[in-house]
This record gives structure tokens, C-alpha cells and sequence, in this order.
């Protein structure tokens, strides 16, 4: 015997009250939400490159940033910003007046140490056998303060030699910072020069790239001072060390030779580089928001949409290789998402079950 369940009685002034709270709950909890439009691609043949991306700075083939040893005042800087110099040539100098009072010193501080070493000596003339240890302990004493100042004044003779500085590099001059009569510390830059025999541009590539890259490849350079030129370059060098960038990540620095570029030699100048890692040309490509995760494409027919299994060849930053799977001129959807679903309505499905409250199977 079927068993009906009836739901309690409702008062006929509330009834339809009731059907429209549902019927418009139901509309705006279970409205369809609105339709991207479907976006398609053409697959074509054209030529396809895979690539690298590096951010760095404009470089020399040698830079020396040029710093005394010592502190004082500077007396002379020989060069100002833009110089050309060569190897060996002078750039700054200190003043030698506080020097010459040092050494000075040290001479004398020298000469007083020796004095007493020779009279410890002579106290112990023709009795080396029968030095005493206390005899042994100040002529050692008296040796060792003299040793310590002849080190003394080795290093003040030093120091005239470190008042001047030599460029160890042609190139030219980029900083030339302090001015005669300043006092000037070991951490001061004096100057700087550049080698721009070689002009480089040194990219910093994420340590998952770097086994990608090898040196003769091709690049491509874009400054940011100059953003309507790309300039042509090769791979020249991987610095065998990684660097941690401000964002944590690990980085591996490329050196790329470029080819004598057209511009104002400026070291640091900010850019990009794109280092083409291998070339592919006239095969079948689509652009790589149309491929998802399991290497499928939708495809679309005159009958509708279908699914196809591609295998995939080189990626660009817009595009990827089609190795099979697909023809040319065929017609791939750019945004799968938006293919429509066949699934049953849910704002059906919710009102069917709640006019059919009551009904139990037998």
C-alpha cells in the first residue's frame, strides 16, 4: 500500500504569498550566470621560437671603482666625468703632509728601539753561554719592540705609495665624485671607470631557465631610456655564481655581448633581454590559451564543438607548436571555459523537488 505524505494545511491568503517568495528566491539563487563570449583562433603555420626572459643593466667589459687605502685629505683629482683614460694614468691624490709626519715618527720610534736592543747587547757581550733567562727575556723583549717598529715604518713608506691612485684600466671616467681639500675615508668612491671596448648587458636568469642557456645564442636587448630599439646580441658568458634577488628568488647572471649599439654609454641603464633558446620554422601553432592542462583543444566543427588530443612541439610566450592532432585552417577555441555545458539545469532540478514533496516511492 503506497504511504502519501501531505503536507499541513496552508490558508489559501497565504498560498500564493509563498509560491512567489520561491519563485523569485529560487530565480536569483539558481540564475544562470552570464555567457563569455566564445573566442577562436585559426590553426596556422608560421615560425616559432622558444624564449627566455632576463631583466639586468647596461655594462662594460671592466668597471674598477677606485678608493684609497687610507684616509686624508684629497689634494688633487686629476679627471671629472667623461674623461677617456688609459692604464697607468694618475686620478687622485692625498696629502702627504700628515704622512710625512707619520713616517717621521715611525723612523724615530725606530731608531729608539734599536738603541736599546744594541744596549742589551752589549750587556751580554762574550757570555752567551752564560746568559741568564732574565738577560734572554729582555734582550727578546728589547728585538721584538724593534721588529715592531721596523714594520712600523715599512707601512708609513707604504702609505706614500697608496697616496696616489693609478687607473688600472683604459676606459672612461663615469664618477669623479670628491672635490680637492675634502677629507676622504676608505669607503669613498673616488671614481669611476669604465671599459666599453666590449658593450655588455648582463641579464639575470631564474635558476630554472638557466640549463636552457648556452653561450653563442641569440638576443634580443630593449632598454628602458631606449624603448622603440631592439638590440641584437649573443650570449657571451654564464657567471658561475647565483644571487638571491630583492623578491627571494635565485638568479643566475648572463653576460650578452652586444653589437655595438647606437647609444649613450651609460653603466646601469635598466632593460630586458629575450634569449631565443631554440627556433622552429613553418609548422602548425595555436595560441597557448587554447591548449589545457591534458594537451586537449576544443575544436570547433560545423556540428558543434569536439575535443581533440594534440601532441605539442616548442612554446613561445603567445603561441605553441602542433606536432599532430591537428590540420591547418582548423578553427580552436581560445577560452575552453566558455564552451557550454549540457548539464540539466539546477533551477529545474530545485522545483521539481519541492512540488513533489509528499511523494514516496512504493
Amino acid at each position: 500500500m503506497r504511504k502519501i505524505f501531505r503536507l499541513p494545511h496552508i490558508p489559501k491568503k497565504f498560498l500564493i504569498p509563498i509560491i512567489l517568495i520561491l519563485l523569485v528566491g529560487g530565480y536569483f539563487l539558481f540564475k544562470p550566470s552570464k555567457q563569455e563570449p566564445i573566442q577562436t583562433a585559426t590553426v596556422k603555420r608560421q615560425d616559432i621560437k622558444a624564449t627566455v626572459s632576463a631583466s639586468g643593466i647596461l655594462a662594460g667589459k671592466n668597471t674598477a671603482d677606485l678608493k684609497f687605502i687610507g684616509s686624508g685629505k684629497l689634494a688633487f683629482i686629476s679627471v671629472q666625468q667623461g674623461d677617456i683614460v688609459k692604464k697607468g694614468q694618475s686620478i687622485a691624490g692625498l696629502d702627504t703632509k700628515s704622512l710625512q709626519i707619520a713616517l717621521q715618527e715611525a723612523n724615530n720610534t725606530y731608531r729608539d728601539k734599536q738603541a736599546t736592543v744594541d744596549n742589551v747587547l752589549d750587556q751580554v757581550k762574550n757570555n752567551d753561554t752564560t746568559e741568564t733567562f732574565t738577560q734572554k727575556q729582555n734582550r727578546t723583549t728589547a728585538q721584538v719592540a724593534r721588529d715592531n717598529a721596523y714594520d712600523a715604518v715599512k707601512a708609513a713608506k707604504r702609505a706614500f705609495d697608496d697616496v696616489i691612485l693609478y687607473s688600472p684600466i683604459d676606459g672612461t671616467v663615469t664618477q669623479a665624485s670628491p672635490l680637492p681639500g675634502q677629507f676622504v675615508a676608505p669607503t669613498d668612491l673616488i671614481a669611476e671607470i669604465v671599459d666599453w671596448s666590449v658593450i655588455d648587458f648582463d641579464g639575470d636568469v631564474d635558476e630554472s631557465d638557466i640549463s636552457k642557456i648556452n653561450l653563442g645564442q641569440d638576443v634580443e636587448v630593449s632598454l628602458n631610456g631606449y624603448p622603440d630599439q631592439t638590440f641584437k646580441g649573443a650570449v657571451d658568458e654564464i657567471l658561475p655564481k647565483t644571487k638571491t634577488t630583492s623578491s627571494g628568488a635565485t638568479v643566475v647572471t648572463v653576460r650578452i655581448n652586444l653589437a655595438n649599439p647606437n647609444i649613450h654609454l651609460i653603466p646601469g641603464l635598466n632593460g630586458q633581454a629575450t634569449i631565443i633558446t631554440a627556433t622552429d620554422n613553418n609548422v602548425l601553432t595555436i595560441p597557448q590559451e587554447a591548449l589545457k592542462d591534458d594537451n586537449t583543444v576544443i575544436v570547433q566543427t560545423q556540428n558543434g564543438y569536439m575535443t581533440k588530443k594534440v601532441t605539442t612541439g616548442l612554446k613561445s610566450d603567445a603561441d605553441v607548436e602542433i606536432k599532430s592532432g591537428l590540420t591547418d585552417g582548423e578553427v580552436v577555441v581560445k577560452n575552453p571555459a566558455a564552451v557550454p555545458s549540457t548539464q540539466k539545469s539546477p533551477t529545474n532540478t530545485i522545483f521539481n523537488r519541492i512540488f513533489r514533496l509528499g511523494r514516496t516511492p512504493r
